[in-house]
């Protein structure tokens, strides 16, 4: 999909999304999992979500439209659309 309001660039969806992770720590100061390059940072025993945004911005002009994608496959593309229209946020409804 190309962008309205410049038309030359491509929209691209992103997901801004902030974690905190936890490792274990042995008695002698060492990351419980760890590899020649130090501790292996996906062998963590806990993570927490922060934050979570999602948009779609233009590749070119980087006009940001926001936007909601809920989990039933039917709706991505017309909430997709909505936003794209609106030029702005949108509601889940469908056009009628």
């Amino acid at each position: 999909m190309y962008c309205p309001n410049c038309t030359n660039g491509k929209l691209i969806l992103k997901d801004e999304v902030t974690y905190v992770y936890q490792y274990d720590i042995q008695d002698n100061g060492e990351v419980k999992w760890k590899d020649a390059e130090g501790y292996t940072s996906y062998l963590f025993f806990d993570r927490e979500q922060k934050d979570f945004k999602q948009y779609v911005q233009c590749s070119k002009c980087e006009t940001i439209y926001l936007h909601i994608v809920e989990s039933r496959e039917d709706m991505d593309m017309i909430i997709l659309k909505k936003a794209i229209h609106s030029r702005g946020p949108v509601s889940n409804d469908f056009f009628i």
